[in-house]
């Protein structure tokens, strides 16, 4: 059936009512619009090409800090900068090859750029010499000893001396081996840009010294030699903070295409769920100097000694003695993680060495999860920082159990272990409840499913009592030894597994932890959420 129209007289009523509304919406659109486009592009960030900053000889890490907090106020995400520490008493093909994997752990297959000081430039010239300049769009080097330092000359004829104290001393040694292979050939090789600073006034590395003159400056690149302009004449050391090769670096380190990122939005927390610390070449260090967790300007010690009160380092504690009150926060910008761990060595004419420095930083760009902070620095040493970020609010409260432990094998070549230590779990308020434990003057054997006796290995242990342990994110931990009265004590297993709830999944699983003499220990425990 044919619809009537509407008269008239009833029509344009409705014709101004609709243009009025019409109109409101417009005047809110244009009102609203600013907000939204301003929300949209505080969620969103600029990114450039990530920066890694490597030290010299003698220096750690935290020598980089100046330099990496001026590319931040520059514009660079703190995520997407990064201190690379390494043991400088090595050799340089040794660190070369450390400093590729470094790469691939912190920024996959981005191309990043490179800024060198000192002997950074050797062993950051060694990857792109074997092939590492495909990923690398920029290099600077910072009064590198590119053709080698005066002051290493006599490292030729004590050679041996160099290598058993200081490998990369004889590799900086004008004229080495390991120099005349670098520069043989193309000095500046790939598609890489190269750049280098040196001071008439640098007392390390200066361009006059005839040892090894014009060290620095390499055929291909774009060399300058300071004072030039308003450069002032900066030292080796003070090439670092001046602020004309700042400008100059930060220009250069433009030339590269930005992209956008999106950002997660606060507030946020952290929790430091455990911290580890290994040495290739020093056993048993006492450590003093500490861990520190900074969120929002905030810096907060994770772990403190001072000198006279420095300890062997806890490798065998799951949770490194990390204060509990500090390792969880609630923050809305970024946080930061460092290191600084110095040996405390006694011997007459030894210095203390920094065994690990630097600072690894998490921002809204990262996104949630579970991340690892390494930081290096003589003989091998390493410290591993396991921390998660989650939103601060909206996530399940779950809550965890301990269902079971199992000690599934152990031979300590005589009796039935006498264990002591304890199962624990951490949870994201900062408690720290142990599950089972006993101490080392009062030892147990785990209670033994079957009365199965020695030379059985196999025992079995249940645990919790079914309590529920929460809110998470949480944190199993194991550290457990034999008591031995006749000989050393022997860590039977050791070791943390942590859960999520934000990243992982809820349910039952089985954890595996190892030790000495073949200790293996399974904890079974099953994650809970509403």
């Amino acid at each position: 059936m044919r619809r009537s129209a509407l008269p008239v007289p009833l029509l344009f009523p409705m014709l101004v009512a609709l243009a009025a509304a019409l109109a409101a919406a417009l005047v809110a659109a244009l009102l609203v619009a600013p907000t939204a486009r301003a929300a949209e592009s505080a969620d969103r960030a600029e990114r450039r090409t990530p920066v890694v900053l490597v030290h010299g000889f003698g220096d750690t890490a935290a020598s980089l800090d100046g330099l990496e907090d001026h590319l931040h106020a520059q514009g660079w995400l703190s995520s997407d900068l990064a201190e690379f520490g390494y043991d400088w008493a090595a050799t340089n093909d040794s660190n070369a090859a450390r400093f590729g994997a470094f790469l691939t752990e912190r920024f996959g297959s981005r191309p990043v750029d490179v800024v060198a000081h000192s002997m950074g430039s050797l062993l950051t010239r060694k990857y792109l010499k074997d092939g590492g300049s495909y990923r690398v769009r920029a290099w600077v080097s910072l009064g590198g000893p590119n053709h080698g330092a005066g002051d290493a000359a006599p490292c030729g004829p004590f050679a041996t001396f160099c290598d058993i104290h200081a490998a990369s001393l004889a590799d900086m040694t004008p004229g080495s081996p390991f120099l005349n292979s670098l520069n043989a050939g193309d000095e500046t090789p790939g598609a890489t840009r190269y750049t280098t600073f040196s001071s008439t006034c640098d007392q390390q590395i200066p361009p006059g010294d005839s040892r090894a003159p014009r060290s620095t400056e390499l055929a291909g690149a774009v060399n300058h030699v300071l004072p030039v302009g308003d450069s002032g004449c900066p030292s080796h050391y003070g090439l670092l903070g001046n602020d004309w090769v700042r400008r100059q670096i930060v220009a250069e380190f433009s030339k590269d295409p930005v992209s956008q990122v999106d950002l997660k939005t606060g507030p946020f927390r952290i929790t430091v769920d455990s911290a580890r610390f290994s040495s290739s070449g020093e056993s048993g260090p006492e450590l003093y100097d500490g861990l520190t967790l900074t969120t929002d300007g905030t810096a907060r010690s994770l772990w403190r000694r001072d000198r006279s009160g420095a300890t062997a380092f806890p490798d065998h504690d799951p949770w490194f003695g990390l204060d509990d009150s500090t390792r969880s926060q609630v923050f809305t910008g970024r946080a930061t993680v460092t290191a600084y761990l110095v040996d405390a060595d006694y011997s007459a004419g030894n210095n203390d060495d920094v065994m690990a420095a630097g600072r690894v930083h998490w921002d809204p760009a990262l996104g949630f999860g579970r991340f690892t902070a390494k930081m290096n620095g003589v003989d091998g040493g390493e410290t591993s920082v396991t921390y998660t970020v989650t939103p601060a609010q909206g996530v399940p409260a779950c809550r965890v159990r301990v269902d079971q432990a199992e000690l599934t094998y152990f031979d300590d070549g005589t009796t039935r272990p006498a264990l002591y230590g304890d199962i624990a779990v951490r949870t994201g308020d900062g408690a720290r409840t142990a599950v089972w434990s006993r101490s080392g003057s009062d030892p147990s054997t785990f209670p033994n499913q079957g009365n199965r006796t020695n030379p059985d290995p196999y025992f079995y242990q249940r645990v919790g009592s079914g309590t529920t342990y929460g809110p998470g994110p949480f944190e199993i931990g194991v550290f457990l030894w034999d008591y031995d009265a006749s000989s050393a004590d022997d860590l039977v297993a050791r070791g943390t597994v942590a859960w999520d709830p934000y990243t992982d999944q809820p349910g039952t699983r089985t954890s595996e932890f190892r030790g000495d003499d073949g200790g293996h220990v399974k904890v079974t425990w099953t994650a809970l959420c509403p």
